[in-house]
């Protein structure tokens, strides 16, 4: 559902799809903030909700993914630090992590998201 010129938050029924192994929302116009019910997702393996309006922290529950395999979370207002849920996420070596890129908005000075295990980096364009 990306390029879509989908508006509004996130739906909360989303996060109820226990089957949903991609969220790919990116480039439209989604704003909010992400919900903690997105560690519900257990099957998701493909996060992308890149190149919108979304705003606040990173939900520690996207730790809780642990199928997770891409993350790309860059150019939205997010803030603050990535959870150590999240980076554990990718440092994680017994079982192996399988998550291989996690992306947000991590360069620039200072960064809008502090993000020590992120695979690459972004500057939010505004």
């Amino acid at each position: 559902m990306d390029f879509n010129n989908i508006s509004g938050d996130i739906p909360e029924e989303i996060y109820g799809l226990d089957s949903l192994e991609v969220l790919d929302l990116n480039y439209n116009d989604i704003t909010g903030s992400i919900s903690s019910s997105i560690g519900d997702l257990e099957l998701l393996i493909f996060l992308q909700i890149d190149h919108n309006s979304l705003s606040g922290a990173i939900p520690s529950e996207i730790g809780l993914l642990k199928n997770l395999r891409f993350a790309f979370l860059s150019d939205n207002d997010l803030t603050g630090v990535m959870p150590t849920e999240v980076c554990e996420l990718r440092n994680n070596t017994s079982p192996p992590s399988l998550l291989s890129v996690l992306e947000t908005d991590c360069a620039g000075n200072p960064p809008e998201v502090t993000c020590p295990c992120c695979s690459s980096c972004s500057k939010r364009r505004k």
